[in-house]
C-alpha cells in the first residue's frame, strides 16, 4: 500500500486524471476563446500536472486521515487550494526554466504570483478538488478497486504508460530542438497527435456549439419574454378602453 492505495489504484488514479484535466483544458479554452485547441505540455491527450495534483491530495488526505474518520469539507477544501497551488507554481516554474515556454500565464489575473498562480484559479481549483474527492471519485473506485489481479487491466496500464513515456521523451526532444538533428521525431511525435488532436477537435466543436445553443436559446427566451411583455401591456391597454367606455355609457344613463 502506498499512502492507503495499492500501487494499481495509484497508477490508475494518474492516467484518468490526467485525461480529464487535459478534456477540461480543452473545453475550458473552447468555451473561453470559442477555438478549439489541443491543450498540454504532452502530444498525447493528457495534462500529468492534474494526475499528479489528484494524486497527492489523495496521498495526504490519507496519511493524516485517522483510520475510520473522515475529513470535514472545510479541510479537504484547504488542503485542495494548498496543494494544487503549490503544484501549479512548481509545474510553471521548471516549464518555464526548463523549455524556456509557458503553458498558462495569469499575468493579467488579479492577486497573482509572476503568472504562474493566481488567487481565483486558486480558489477554483480548491472547490474542483473538493467536487473529486466528495462526488466523483466513488465512480472512478468502481471502476478500478478489485481489479488488481486483472491481466487485462495491468496490460492496458503498461501499454499506457509505455505511450505515456515514449510521448514525454519525445515532447522533451522536440522542445529541446533535436528533431532537427532526427527527422524522425516529427513524424512520431505527429502520429502521437493524432488520437489527441481528434478528441480535442471533437470535444472542442461540441463545447462551442452547447455553448452557442445555450447562447441562442437566451436569446430567444428574451425575445419571448419582451414579446410577452408587449401582449400583456396591449391587454392593459384594451381593458383600460372598454373599462372607459363602460363608464361613459353608465354615466349617460344614469344622465336620461
Amino acid at each position: 500500500m502506498i499512502f492507503g492505495m495499492t500501487f494499481y489504484q495509484l497508477a490508475w488514479l494518474f492516467v484518468i486524471y490526467s485525461f480529464l484535466g487535459w478534456c477540461v483544458e480543452v473545453i475550458y479554452h473552447a468555451v473561453t476563446w470559442g477555438e478549439v485547441t489541443n491543450r498540454g505540455f504532452l502530444n498525447g491527450p493528457v495534462c500529468p500536472v492534474y494526475g499528479f495534483g489528484v494524486v497527492s491530495v489523495f496521498a495526504l488526505i490519507n496519511l493524516i486521515q485517522p483510520e475510520g474518520t473522515q475529513m470535514s469539507d472545510l479541510l479537504v477544501y484547504v488542503f485542495g487550494v494548498i496543494l494544487a497551488t503549490l503544484i501549479e507554481l512548481v509545474a510553471g516554474w521548471l516549464l518555464d526554466i526548463c523549455f524556456h515556454a509557458r503553458w498558462w500565464d495569469y499575468s493579467k489575473q488579479p492577486f497573482n504570483f509572476r503568472g504562474y498562480i493566481c488567487l481565483e484559479f486558486s480558489l477554483i481549483w480548491g472547490f474542483a478538488i473538493l467536487f473529486v474527492v466528495r462526488i466523483f471519485q466513488k465512480y472512478i473506485d468502481k471502476l478500478i478497486t478489485g481489479h488488481d489481479s486483472s491481466v487485462l487491466g495491468w496490460t492496458i496500464l503498461v501499454i499506457l504508460y509505455v505511450v505515456y513515456f515514449v510521448d514525454f521523451v519525445v515532447t522533451v526532444a522536440v522542445i529541446r530542438g533535436f528533431n532537427k538533428k532526427l527527422g524522425q521525431l516529427d513524424k512520431l511525435s505527429g502520429d502521437l497527435r493524432i488520437v489527441s488532436d481528434k478528441v480535442s477537435e471533437k470535444l472542442g466543436e461540441t463545447t462551442i456549439e452547447t455553448a452557442q445553443n445555450i447562447g441562442e436559446g437566451r436569446v430567444q427566451a428574451a425575445l419571448a419574454k419582451a414579446e410577452l411583455r408587449d401582449r400583456v401591456d396591449s391587454l392593459k391597454d384594451s381593458l383600460s378602453t372598454s373599462e372607459m367606455k363602460e363608464k361613459v355609457s353608465s354615466l349617460k344613463d344614469s344622465l336620461s
